[in-house]
């Protein structure tokens, strides 16, 4: 017997190896996953059957995403964040919203989707997708906007409260984690089917909005002066941290939990972006760089970052010209000093 429990409370003290080892069985929540799981086998089997290799990393991938919502949900995460510790189910939260929904992007559903259909079916799937509704629900600002609702709507309101006494709600909220964050990094983190690929540099402005909904939802938790949620209040087992301490490490689980994710999401974007030989990606290269040289121009820098008199001085310095020579470039730096004038002083 856990000699460190207290009479009353249904949980004994979360401990590293209860968090690999705590477990309740939930015939719904296992058989959700086990279904869509054997729906994608299913296609990668008529993928194949079309004449199409669908890679071992994608099914990997994808079956890790279910893998990491069952846990959540069934694993110490559900239980411990069910039970009363408000930080546990903030790490439950960034599991649902973040983590299984990039492993679910990154085994392509959608694209299985369209290499295993044929004939009939595939037009229908194709019209769907084509559909200016879909086009609405799959647009990056539907995706954010409805990212950061789903954070504003159950950390900054009394929806927790309420959806503790309720299973059904509890389950709406897992739902909504995991729909709202598919939607939303499907097109930011991967290119699964897309209608318009979207560039580089608006992926990462999307990430970065999205960092923010997460820093913002952490730090209003963390300046809390009292607990937000009565429920979790009362339902915290007497060896948690205490009511206030609960809120203030769930905060600090968001902000710096989820700061981290999303920070890790736009590295991999950025050297994706680098790495891209794309037509697309190159155009958007090309415009960055036409910014940064009329940036240096706006400030008498050129290219490489220095003013026409230290690049007479490096000129002079290198033996590479006369005095000669370097008397004519001074000259003729005037000469445009002066034609530039006019323009600059508007």
């Amino acid at each position: 017997m856990d000699h460190s429990m207290t009479m009353g409370d249904p949980l004994a003290p979360l401990t590293w190896a209860r968090a690999f080892t705590t477990w309740r069985f939930s015939p719904v929540t296992a058989a959700l996953p086990a279904l869509a799981l054997l729906l994608y086998l299913g296609g990668v089997v008529a993928a194949r059957r079309g004449g199409t290799r669908w890679p071992l990393a994608r099914t990997v991938a994808f079956t890790a995403g279910l893998a990491v919502a069952g846990a959540a949900i069934m694993g110490s995460p559900g239980v411990y964040g069910d039970g009363g510790l408000l930080w546990v189910h903030m790490i439950e939260h960034l599991m649902l919203i973040m983590v299984s929904p990039w492993l679910l992007c990154l085994g392509h559903p959608e694209t299985l989707l369209l290499r295993a259909t044929r004939g009939a079916v595939r037009e229908r799937v194709e019209s769907i997708r084509a559909s200016w509704f879909v086009r609405v629900v799959r647009s990056p600002l539907t995706g954010l906007a409805g990212y950061a609702a789903v954070l504003f709507g159950v950390h900054l309101s009394s929806f927790m409260d309420v959806m503790m006494g309720s299973p059904e709600l509890m389950a709406l909220e897992r739902a909504l984690y995991l729909g709202g964050g598919y939607l939303y990094f499907s097109r930011l983190l991967t290119s699964d089917s897309p209608q318009v690929e979207l560039p580089y540099p608006l992926r990462l402005f999307s990430l970065f909005m999205g960092m923010s909904a997460d820093t913002i939802v952490g730090i209003v938790l963390l300046q809390a002066i009292h607990p937000p949620f009565r429920a979790y209040a009362e339902m915290q087992p007497s060896w948690g941290p205490g009511p206030l301490a609960d809120v203030h490490g769930a905060g600090a689980v968001m902000w710096i939990g989820g700061d981290g994710l999303m920070f890790v999401m736009m590295l991999v974007v950025a050297t994706r972006w680098l790495t891209d030989r794309s037509p697309q990606a190159a155009r958007a290269g090309a415009f960055l760089e036409s910014v940064r040289q009329a940036t240096l121009a706006g400030t008498g820098h050129d290219a490489s970052g220095h003013t026409p008199d230290q690049n007479r001085e490096r000129l002079r310095a290198s033996g590479d010209v006369d005095e000669d020579d370097a008397a004519l470039a001074a000259y003729n730096a005037i000469l445009a000093d002066l034609n530039r004038a006019p323009r600059d002083g508007r």
